[in-house]
């Protein structure tokens, strides 16, 4: 069976087709038929979206936004933001999130400067992961602020990250202003952990400027033991030999605090740096010996000390314990 052409597809077809978009069963049937009946279809369409009530499930809404953007009715998408207004409901509120991230992406298949601004402007007002994509597509350093603001966002961060990669320069010279306070976002990065966080690991990404260093060093003085590694991990690319004890000894200061992960991350660190390694493996040993301290196998610190200190020649007879195999069995 064939379908009508668009001329011969009645009204109340049409109503149906629109009524269907909040089935289970036939919705994306429904959606397909609307987009295949063509232009006639729009009004319809955009009346359903643009009049209609947000609600706590978005699909049915999303096939509206998806079947106005196969049709090419850019302007009722762009009506769609202008006029959106968030729910003071929460779940109403998430849903149409959903909503507002489709309507996004729909967009990014006109790459004008008027869908641009408007893209933006919704991003600024409540980010979310489809936002975020499309102002991707655009690759425009104007949308860098957002994009490092969605950092603190645990819904968005990997779409942003994502998003700052495809602009490494923009990406760096942006986190150089955070970082020396040049900037009017730079409070909210030095209080907001995990913005703080998720920016120096996209920076030892990205490979940070040697300029920006001085104001990197002090986050190694930072408590979330992420952030030190991606700081160590900076200094330690940059080719910084000065600092390397300093480097060393803050991975050290936070290593009884790591998950497996960053102890592997740490090891590897470390590993590429044998001989400043063992002199602070060394000097930790024979404060550990000293105070009579007892290994623990479960702390990752004992762990890491450990590892270096067993086929280290130099270790001091004090602090034997951290490589006593008769203890680590008897534990």
């Amino acid at each position: 069976m064939t379908d009508a052409p668009p001329s011969l597809i009645p009204t109340p077809e049409i109503e149906s087709l629109i009524s269907a978009l909040e089935s289970l069963v036939d919705g994306e049937a429904a959606a397909e038929r609307l987009i295949a009946i063509g232009p006639r279809a729009i009004p319809w369409l955009a009346r359903f979206l643009l009049q209609g009530s947000a609600r706590t499930v978005a699909l049915p809404r999303c096939r509206a936004v998806h079947a106005l953007g196969e049709l090419g009715a850019q302007n009722a998408l762009l009506a769609y933001f202008r006029q959106h207004r968030h729910s003071e409901d929460a779940a109403v509120l998430l849903a149409e999130d959903a909503v507002r991230s489709a309507a996004a992406e729909e967009l990014t298949k006109v790459r004008s400067d008027e869908v641009y601004e408007v893209l933006l402007d919704a991003a600024r007002d409540r980010i979310t992961g489809g936002l975020i994509r499309a102002l991707s597509e655009f690759r425009r350093s104007k949308s860098i602020p957002v994009l490092f603001a969605a950092l603190d966002d645990d819904l968005c961060r990997e779409d942003a990250r994502a998003a700052l990669r495809i602009m490494p320069a923009d990406s760096r010279s942006f986190a150089g202003l955070l970082l020396r306070g040049a900037h009017p976002d730079s409070h909210r990065f030095t209080t907001s952990l995990r913005e703080r966080r998720s920016v120096l690991q996209l920076l030892r990404e990205l490979g940070a400027d040697a300029e920006d260093w001085p104001a990197l060093r002090e986050y190694l003085q930072d408590p979330d033991p992420d952030s030190v590694i991606a700081v160590a991990g900076i200094g330690f690319a940059l080719g910084r030999m000065e600092d390397y004890g300093r480097l060393i000894d803050a991975l050290f200061r936070v290593s009884a605090h790591l998950n497996w992960v960053q102890e592997d991350d740490v090891v590897r660190m470390l590993e590429l740096h044998p001989e400043p390694t063992r002199a602070a493996v060394r000097r930790l040993c024979d404060v550990a010996a000293n105070r009579v301290d007892q290994p623990n196998w479960l702390s990752p610190q004992w762990r890491i000390l450990r590892h270096f200190s067993m086929n280290n020649p130099g270790a001091t007879s004090k602090a034997q314990p951290v490589g006593n195999s008769r203890q680590d069995g008897d534990r």
